[in-house]
Formats: C-alpha cells, structure tokens, sequence
C-alpha cells in the first residue's frame, strides 16, 4: 500500500502525518509532498519535538513539491485542506477516486486539518495532538481493509 500525504509546504502537518503513519503501519510505503513546498525551507524545531515526544525520531527530510508522478503511484492520497483537494481534483480528475480530505476519510467530517505551524504553546500541542489522533485512526482503517 502506497500512501501520501499532502499539505501546503511540507515541513509540517504532511510530514508529521507521514512519520506517523510509518510509525503505525511500517509495511505500508508512507510519503509526503507539498502543493507549493520549497525545498530551501527545513522543517521547524518545534515538529522534531513534537515527534520525538512521541517516539518518533526523524531523519532529514527535504520538502518536495507534489507531482503528477507521485499522484499516479499512490494508492491513496490524503490532503490536509478542502481547497488543495478541489485543486488537485480539477488539476488530475484522472486520480480523483484516490484523493481524499483526511478528516472526511477518517472521521466523516468536512474539516481542514488546522495547520499548527504558526501556532505555539497549548494551541499547537492541540492542533498537533488532532492530526497525531487522526492519523492513528487512519492506520487503524488501512490495516483492517488489507
């Protein structure tokens, strides 16, 4: 099974859903992209934190802009913003029956993931915390429809 997620730049909510759902289900190949990442940009101290925290140390990761190839060779793609999935929908309507809204795949809700990176303190440990949730549930789904 081939997973990818998909936010802004990245450095946060798609990476630290990616090293989540490793950490999870660690046959599946977990990837991530961003719609408009800048590979110049690392990835914030507070995620690093955050991950190891819980239990999660990551390597050095690169943020990659998302293509068409990488759209073609997931099985499943999980974007993290309403607006970036009616994107790639009209953008690649030949992968749009793999393309989900994290939050409606998993919980049934029309949400956003909220993006914690500009956040601090207990708002970004909230934030943190949903897509950390989110993506266990996430693993659980996945695993019992293998």
């Amino acid at each position: 099974m081939k997973v990818l997620f998909v936010c802004h730049a990245n450095v946060c909510r798609s990476f630290m859903a990616q090293e989540f759902l490793k950490k999870a289900l660690p046959n599946a190949q977990v990837f991530s992209r961003g719609m408009y990442a800048d590979p110049a940009v690392r990835v914030p101290d507070k995620i690093r934190r955050f991950l190891k925290q819980n239990g999660i140390v990551p390597g050095e990761h690169m943020p990659v802009l998302l293509s068409k190839d990488d759209a073609a060779r997931a099985d499943f793609i999980f974007l993290m913003e309403r607006r970036h999935l009616d994107m790639l929908t009209d953008r690649w309507a030949e992968y749009s029956d793999k393309m989900w809204l994290l939050r409606d795949f998993v919980f049934g809700e029309d949400k956003d993931v909220p993006d914690p990176i500009g956040l601090s303190g207990r708002v970004f440990e909230k934030n943190a915390r949903l897509l950390e949730k989110t993506v266990h549930v996430l693993a659980q789904k996945l695993a019992a429809a293998q």
